[in-house]
């Protein structure tokens, strides 16, 4: 007996030891199975969420294309009515003004901006640019006049001659945040590289020595580039931030006073201008060129379809009109 009992306990010691491998290989195939179900789940949300963003974005684009359909055809509509004489058959004059209009279930408000109101980079002088560059948040007097020099001799012939002002170009600081005791001459090797002379596009701002993103922003909706400008502006035509240039009126102020020229519908004259509006660079040439915005608002989100046309050109299908920009 004793012999039989020490046979049996190595060979319950055996049996013991299989099951416990068994349940050994059991917890690991479990473990890669949850492994495994954790991996799907994790491919199967952001499969699900990459679809959504699809979706959303494909609704965007289908969105933004009606609404550039709509504000489009808002423009045409405008256009057609501003070359609508009057009862005695004389055309409106090119004044500010906006209009409301349907367009396939979107109410689109189209304003129209004579380029007599905004200021020409071409063909302004040194004095309009800087009160342009003053109303730019954080630029003092000094430094808006050492802008504008730097734009004028960027759209000069030889940008580099005798009298030209160092740069203001710093990386990663703004203008306002350098001053003038940080301005520094310009590596003028490399700056020879950059095309200079007359501006082709506003962006080309951008371009000119001191000029940053953040002072572009501020100045680009009262700017303009033509090839038959004009030096001066016609503050009766003027938009908001050329209104803040000419008088040094806050925002508030400005808006109201655009919105006292439309209610009056009428091509003031320049002798009319309220006081403190500076009228050095009255110029009231009527230009037959628009800067056209058209605006919509879709489930709280607003688009805007800004383009240029020519009133003196026709266009490419027909119509008496021809848009030679188009904005993003």
């Amino acid at each position: 007996m004793m012999l039989r009992c020490c046979h049996d306990r190595p060979g319950g010691r055996r049996k013991s030891g299989s099951s416990r491998g068994r349940a050994s290989q059991s917890g690991v195939a479990l473990a890669i199975l949850v492994w495994f179900l954790a991996a799907m789940s994790l491919l199967v949300g952001s499969m699900v969420m990459q679809a959504r963003i699809d979706l959303k974005l494909a609704q965007l684009h289908a969105t933004r294309a009606q609404v550039e359909a709509a504000a489009d055809g808002a423009m045409q509509l405008g256009l057609a009515d501003l070359m609508l004489p009057d009862e005695d058959g004389i055309l409106p004059s090119p004044v500010m003004h906006r209009r409301v209009y349907t367009m396939g279930g979107y109410d689109v408000s189209v304003e129209f901006t004579p380029v007599s109101g905004l200021i020409d980079i071409n063909s302004a002088p040194e004095g309009l640019l800087t009160l342009l560059f003053s109303t730019v948040e954080g630029l003092d007097e000094t430094m808006a006049n050492v802008l504008a020099l730097n734009v004028v001799e960027w759209r000069s012939v030889d940008p580099f001659g005798e009298g030209a002002l160092p740069g203001l170009e710093q990386e990663g600081m703004s203008v306002a945040e350098r001053g003038l005791d940080a301005v520094a001459a310009d590596d003028q090797g490399a700056a020879a590289n950059i095309r200079h002379g007359r501006f082709e596009a506003i962006e080309d701002l951008l371009l000119v020595s001191g000029i940053d993103r953040q002072v572009f922003e501020a100045v680009q909706d009262a700017v303009y580039v033509s090839q038959r400008g004009q030096a001066g502006v016609n503050w009766a035509s003027a938009p908001v931030p050329v209104l803040r240039a000419l008088g040094g009126l806050d925002e508030a102020a400005a808006q109201e006073l655009v919105q006292f020229r439309m209610n009056n519908n009428d091509h003031l004259g320049g002798q009319l201008a309220p006081e403190g509006i500076d009228l050095s660079f009255q110029q009231a040439t009527e230009l037959p060129i628009f800067r056209i915005d058209a605006r919509v608002q879709v489930d709280g989100s607003n688009f805007n379809r800004r383009r240029w046309v020519d009133l003196a050109m026709v266009g490419a299908d027909g119509l008496p009109w021809r848009f030679f920009r188009s904005e993003a």
